[in-house]
């Protein structure tokens, strides 16, 4: 069955995740990929609320973002000025084609339907040496720890489901016309909390990350309500349970010949 996050419902929640977590690898990575002096015209897709776009803003000759939620893009015109911002699919990117230097994806790609026909999209609109960086996690790398995946059951195989391993985009990226990809870690996240500040604070909330939205009602439940147990047989031991964050972003750039 596909699942597919309602980000019109979490819209207005949605940017509380750059409050809680920093993710200067990631914004290093996109500044990076950008590259020097000449001002470029950028797209984003899968924009969201328009983070990366305000940081991008200064460093690009024009920026544009497309997104499917109405709700996500309402707040992106709230909060960059500037943009040009278009309510649509990855699959079918209302650009010219080589009217673009570069398109990023930051944690959406998983979301895209048809990746390959995305990724065609993306060359098509790029110029020559235009660049594509998608940025994401790689859950086939057998390397991160994360209480969602610890305690809402499912989630780890749904997302080998959802994301591609690096390797797999390299060689969509090279399908798609796009030459030497590679791949490199932009960011590893480590963060400990305390289960009981968690739920205090709504951190474990649904908004936090769409592999809680897109489950039912009852695998959500289900899965505080393993938190909450887990966390009232330490605290019988007098002790404290915490919750892991040991992830890492990939990002994996492509470059238009």
């Amino acid at each position: 069955m596909l699942r597919v996050a309602d980000y019109d419902a979490f819209a207005a929640q949605y940017d509380r995740r750059y409050e809680e977590q920093s993710y200067h690898g990631v914004e290093l990575a996109l500044l990076e990929c950008l590259g020097g002096e000449e001002a470029l015209d950028v797209l984003e897709v899968g924009c969201g609320t328009g983070h990366w776009l305000g940081v991008l803003a200064t460093r690009a000759a024009r920026i544009a973002g497309l997104d499917p939620s109405a709700g996500m893009l309402a707040r992106a015109r709230h909060s960059v000025r500037g943009a040009t911002l278009v309510r649509g699919r990855a699959e079918g990117l209302p650009w010219a084609t080589g009217s673009l230097d570069r398109v990023f994806c930051v944690n959406a790609f998983h979301h895209f339907h048809a990746k390959a026909t995305f990724l065609a999209e993306a060359r098509r609109v790029l110029r020559s040496q235009g660049g594509l960086m998608i940025i994401g996690l790689d859950p086939h790398t057998g390397r991160d720890s994360w209480w969602v995946y610890d305690y809402f059951h499912g989630i780890l195989a749904l997302d080998k489901e959802r994301y591609p391993s690096g390797a797999d985009i390299r060689t969509a990226m090279i399908r798609a016309g796009f030459r030497a990809p590679e791949t490199r870690e932009a960011q590893h996240i480590v963060r400990r909390m305390s289960a009981g500040a968690a739920l205090d604070r709504n951190l474990v909330d649904r908004s936090v990350t769409s592999q809680l939205m897109i489950l039912s009602e009852q695998e959500y439940q289900d899965g505080l309500d393993r938190i909450q147990s887990t966390k009232d047989a330490a605290t019988t031991r007098g002790e404290d349970l915490v919750l892991t964050t040991d992830v890492r972003l990939y990002a994996t750039v492509g470059w238009a010949a």
